[in-house]
């Protein structure tokens, strides 16, 4: 979701059987310590026009809220043509740890739901824990950006989509490589030290349009309400130390 353009190229299928490892276990090169899981849910609200990428979304505030303890991102046209949709980003900076995010992705030709974390400022790096295409939903990507946008990008498919179910999608940043992973299995590894006082911000967003999901069409709406959704039911940080 970085504000460079996004090319997914050839995207790069990595399985390493060797890393099949629960995602939180500490390998022992790592010399360090964990802390408790912190909930994050406390947010700045993006409000307008997005164009980033050649994106058609308006963001509004009234697209974001909390029912119980999930998030709910509501993306929709309206009847003047506007579309509109919801973006969150962490008031808080994070450092090294596992980000995880257990997420329900909304499919629909032309949407690019994503949970991911970036500096912002400025905007890169960028770690990606998942994008999925709306109208591709049997794939999930995942993705590093490093601080020149040169991009490391993982691919896993799933026959049965991952769209329209919850999925734990995470990454845990090292002082030297990025691991990311899906309910609980490492998908992809790759080594990465980011400049000194690098911190993330958490986000959680659905794009309409632009240069890599293409536009929305009639099907993209074709729900009971018109609208479609992104819901998260947890999002944590879990701090490592080194």
């Amino acid at each position: 979701m970085s504000s460079a353009l996004l090319k997914p190229g050839r995207l790069i299928a990595v399985a390493l059987a060797a890393l099949l490892l629960p995602f939180l276990s500490q390998p022992s090169a790592h010399a360090g310590t964990w802390g408790a899981p912190q909930k994050v849910n406390s947010w700045n609200t993006i409000n307008g026009r997005w164009t980033a990428n050649n994106e058609l979304e308006t963001y509004t505030p009234n697209c974001v809220w909390y029912e119980g303890e999930t998030l709910i991102i509501k993306t929709y046209k309206a009847g003047d043509g506007t579309y509109y949709s919801g973006r969150v980003e962490s008031k808080k900076l994070y450092g090294y740890g596992t980000y995880s995010f257990t997420v329900n992705m909304p499919n629909g030709q032309g949407l690019l739901p994503a949970v991911w974390a970036a500096y912002l400022n400025p905007w890169l790096p960028e770690f990606d824990a998942a994008e999925i295409v709306g109208q591709n939903p049997n794939t999930v990507y995942q993705t590093l950006h490093d601080v020149n946008n040169a991009q490391s990008q993982y691919a896993s498919s799933n026959s049965s989509g991952w769209t329209n179910a919850f999925h734990t999608y995470a990454f845990t940043w090292w002082p030297d490589h990025i691991d990311f992973a899906v309910d609980g299995a490492i998908t992809g590894s790759k080594p990465y030290a980011t400049p000194a006082g690098t911190g993330m911000h958490f986000i959680v967003n659905t794009a309409v349009g632009g240069d890599w999901p293409g536009n929305p069409d009639a099907s993209t709406w074709a729900t009971a309400d018109g609208a479609r959704y992104l819901k998260v039911s947890s999002i944590t940080y879990t701090p490592y130390t080194p």
